[in-house]
C-alpha cells in the first residue's frame, strides 16, 4: 500500500476513535441537545458523517451503491433513502428521525469497513482519476479522500465543542 493511502486510512481510524469517545456515555437527550434552533445536533451529525463518507468512498470512487442503499439502512433508520444531511435547515433538524445512535454507529461501522476496502484496492490511476460528485462536479481520486479526512474532522469537531458544552471539559 503506497503512503497515501496509508495516510488516509490512518486518518480515519483516528477520528472514528475520537468520535467513539466523544460519544461515550451520552444518553438520547444530549445526543439530541442543541446549542440553539440553527444549529445541529450530535446524533445528527454523526449520521450525516457516516451518509458522508459512505457516498464519497462506496459510491463515487467504488463506484458501488451505498452501504446505505444495499443493507436498507434508510428503512432502519426511518429517513429518505437519498438524504444525507446536506444543506439541513432547523426544520430538518427538529424533524429527524428518532435514530437510535447504536444503530447509527453499526451503520457507520458496515460503510466504514466497505471504505477502507475500496481504499485499500485503489491504484495511483485511481487516485488520480476524475471523479463525478453528486453535484455533477468532477474532483480527482486523491481530493475526495482528503476532502473526506478534513469534512469528517470538522464534524467530529462540532460533536466534541457540543459535548463539552453539555457536559464541560473532560467529563
Amino acid at each position: 500500500m503506497n503512503n497515501f493511502k496509508t495516510a488516509v486510512i490512518s486518518g480515519l481510524n483516528e477520528y472514528l476513535d475520537s468520535l467513539y469517545k466523544a460519544l461515550d456515555g451520552l444518553n438520547k437527550n444530549e445526543l439530541k441537545w442543541q446549542p440553539s434552533l440553527e444549529s445541529n445536533n450530535i446524533i445528527y451529525l454523526v449520521w450525516h458523517m457516516a451518509r458522508v463518507e459512505d457516498n464519497w468512498i462506496n459510491q463515487i470512487i467504488g463506484g458501488n451503491k451505498t452501504v446505505w442503499s444495499l443493507n436498507n439502512w434508510s428503512k432502519k433508520l426511518n429517513i429518505e433513502e437519498n438524504d444525507y444531511g446536506k444543506g439541513y435547515l432547523k426544520e430538518d433538524i427538529s424533524d429527524l428521525s428518532d435514530m437510535n445512535i447504536n444503530d447509527v454507529l453499526k451503520f457507520y461501522k458496515q460503510q466504514r469497513d466497505q471504505s477502507i476496502s475500496i481504499i485499500n484496492e485503489l491504484s495511483d490511476e485511481d487516485l488520480n482519476r476524475d471523479y463525478k460528485r453528486l453535484t455533477g462536479e468532477l474532483k480527482k481520486g486523491y481530493w475526495i479522500l482528503g476532502h473526506v479526512l478534513v469534512e469528517e474532522s470538522q464534524h467530529l469537531g462540532q460533536i466534541a465543542y457540543i459535548r463539552g458544552m453539555i457536559r464541560g471539559l473532560n467529563k
